[in-house]
């Protein structure tokens, strides 16, 4: 199933759900991941702080892949702009 995100506010919610969804306590993905349950408490309460290598290392944890999709609308609107989006 594609769950999209628009916000990095949605993560936490995504973040355990996945873990939930696969039967595993904070605890046990510390231990698997090899971090305190508090340093794994504090990066899915606030993931955008975190690197992407370790989002990356959690998602894969997880067995959840991130896919990159280009919305129609979002592709017009940039076509349209003569600006660098940066």
């Amino acid at each position: 199933m594609i769950y999209p995100i628009k916000t990095l506010k949605q993560l936490p919610l995504f973040l355990k759900g996945f873990r939930k969804k696969k039967g595993l306590t904070q605890a046990s993905m510390a231990e698997q991941l090899g971090i305190s349950q508090q340093a794994y408490a504090r990066f899915e309460a606030n993931p955008e702080t975190a690197t992407l290598e370790r989002l990356f290392l959690v998602l894969r944890t997880l067995d959840v892949e991130i896919s990159l999709a280009h919305s129609d609308t979002k592709q017009a609107d940039v076509a349209s702009n003569t600006q660098e989006p940066w």
